[in-house]
């Protein structure tokens, strides 16, 4: 108990919480105490329904940690299991620590011109990188290593800059190492100045056997993309005109296009590779607005590069594509019929393409499956059916299908550098033609015409429904 002086009296107090005190004065001496008795402490009785509120939320706590650590431990899973099952999480780093002058993202190596890559000896190592333009010139040279062996192998290291930088501080390039011998080749670094200890290790990618005949290359996926809808129905439009795989680079995707992905990827149709950008290109120097201000267009040239040269060998063919974009043969049920009828042995076929308003007005077809499945799913492809009359000329926002063993390097809309021997081939409108979806905000008046060449495949739509309703409750987009 605690004593308390006042005047000449003093308190006592039990510093018992759960009893009840009764008082009693004494007096002694002149001297008045005023005494707390204890008596008999009461136990306290915990109403029934709070005693219920405190399980429940022990409960709850015990099961909310308990999969919080399950979720934990599958996300360290599918880290460690991410190239098996497609997601490929490489990233740019830096050749020099602290510096931008060079980024490097993959490493490929590549056989001379030979037919048969087996009886080739000379590999040209590519190493996919993005250069500043604002650099100083520095020395850089290839670190080899073999397997197993801690023999390196020093190279010059040869830059060559990419066309379409447009203008842009940083553009994108690859940096090229000659070897002789490609037996057990495993690594490469980048080093510059001669320095000894490589600040990044790359493993090199070689040509693999043929496992498709047409492999779809789809640009950077940005700003927080959310069309999900656009997505799969050039998905499915693309798997009926003979598309195997695709290859999706995601720079900034919503969580419904995230789940769409992860569908295909986990059907074996989709590689998707997370393109994170270093800050140093992200940001504009002056007012930090606009994420491609210092690099065009997310690094779409140094994208279009690495997926044309992870194909090169495993498929027939290779495709390049916008999301908003479909390659549509006018005479032909599929893509490889299309190419049946077309000189052979071209290293690319260029298409030409035209704009499809979304602004302008519907199909007048009414059909079940018009109206039931594509206008519901916002199946564009089959709902818009005119065009502009203007089809684009040459290399004007054309497409393109490359043989990848025939081509060095791609661009935006052509071909810049073919191997020895590669030819390209302009495929006539009438044959096919790149149907191009997007709003246009024009006020001038603009020739149309009818094109429902689409309808050739609108078996698709049964498969986009089917998608959808393997996703229920995904939103179809766009979410901003």
């Amino acid at each position: 108990m605690t004593i308390k002086q006042q005047g000449t009296t003093f308190t006592f107090h039990s510093s018992s919480k759960d009893s009840i005190n009764t008082s009693k004065v004494v007096t002694q001496s002149g001297v008045h105490f005023v005494v707390m008795q204890q008596e008999v402490p009461t136990k306290r009785t915990t109403p029934k329904s709070v005693r219920w509120s405190v399980s429940f939320l022990f409960m709850y706590a015990t099961i909310y940690c308990f999969h919080v650590h399950l979720r934990l431990r599958l996300i360290q899973t599918k880290d460690l299991q991410s190239r098996e099952n497609n997601i490929i999480t490489d990233h740019f780093r830096s050749v020099i620590p602290g510096s931008s002058d060079v980024f490097v993202f993959s490493a490929f190596g590549i056989h001379s011109d030979s037919d048969d890559f087996s009886q080739s000896d000379n590999v040209t190592v590519s190493i996919s990188s993005v250069v500043d333009m604002d650099s100083p010139v520095r020395d850089y040279k290839c670190i080899l290593r073999r397997k197993e062996s801690p023999t390196a192998i020093w190279t010059k290291a040869t830059l060559q800059l990419y066309p379409e930088s447009h203008g842009r501080r940083f553009t994108a390039a690859a940096f090229s190492c000659m070897v002789k011998d490609v037996i057990d080749l495993d690594t490469v670094s980048l080093v510059a100045d001669n320095k000894e200890n490589p600040a990044v290790v790359l493993p090199i990618m070689f040509p693999s056997e043929a496992k498709r005949t047409f492999t779809v290359c789809v640009p950077p996926l940005n700003s927080r993309y959310s069309k999900a809808y656009q997505l799969v129905e050039m998905v499915e439009v693309g798997r009926l005109l003979g598309a195997d795989h695709y290859f999706f680079y995601n720079y900034s995707t919503e969580w419904n296009v995230d789940v769409v992905l992860n569908h295909y990827k986990s059907r074996g149709l989709a590689t998707i590779i997370q393109w994170s950008l270093p800050l140093a290109l992200q940001i504009n120097g002056t007012d930090g607005t606009s994420e491609e201000a210092r690099l065009h267009y997310f690094g779409q040239l140094v994208m279009l590069n690495d997926c044309l040269n992870r194909n090169r060998g495993a498929s027939k063919y290779v495709i390049f594509q916008d999301l908003d974009e479909l390659l549509i043969p006018k005479n032909h049920q599929s893509w490889n019929d299309m190419l049946n009828s077309l000189p052979a042995n071209m290293a690319a076929y260029m298409f030409r393409s035209s704009f499809f308003h979304l602004d302008w007005p519907n199909t007048g077809l009414d059909s079940n499956v018009i109206n039931e499945i594509a206008k519901p799913y916002k199946a564009y492809a089959f709902i818009k059916q005119y065009r502009e009359e203007r089809i684009f000329g040459r290399s004007v926002r054309s497409k393109y299908i490359v043989d990848p063993l025939q081509v060095q390097v791609v661009g935006v809309h052509n071909v810049w550098k073919f191997r020895k021997g590669g030819k390209s081939y302009h495929v006539p409108p009438e044959v096919a033609l790149v149907h191009h979806y997007r709003e246009m905000k024009q006020n001038q008046q603009i020739r149309s015409q009818r094109d429902n060449s689409t309808l050739r495949y609108i078996g698709a739509l049964y498969q986009i429904q089917r998608t959808w309703r393997s996703l229920l409750h995904i939103p179809l987009g766009p979410m901003n």
